[in-house]
């Protein structure tokens, strides 16, 4: 039987995490402790798109090619 996430064992991070959490006993350090997080996971986001970007050596003018552009598949 496949593991569910309700049943799944936690992983390394997942179990720091908690480990940090406990140390914090107020609404404020958790907004903190969330801050950071969310910072930290934006910044791996924009170096990932910065790397995909610059690998397919796309631009805006390309980006709205690919948005605006007809692109049609023929059926014959």
């Amino acid at each position: 039987m496949e593991a569910t996430v309700a049943n799944a064992p936690l992983n390394s991070v997942q179990l720091h995490l908690l480990k940090v959490f406990s140390f914090s006993k107020s609404d404020e350090g958790l907004q903190e402790l969330q801050t950071v997080l969310f910072n930290y996971y934006r910044n791996k986001l924009k170096e990932q798109t910065s790397e995909f970007w610059e690998k397919n050596k796309l631009n805006n003018s390309k980006m709205e090619e690919i948005m605006y552009g007809h692109h049609r598949i023929s059926t014959k």
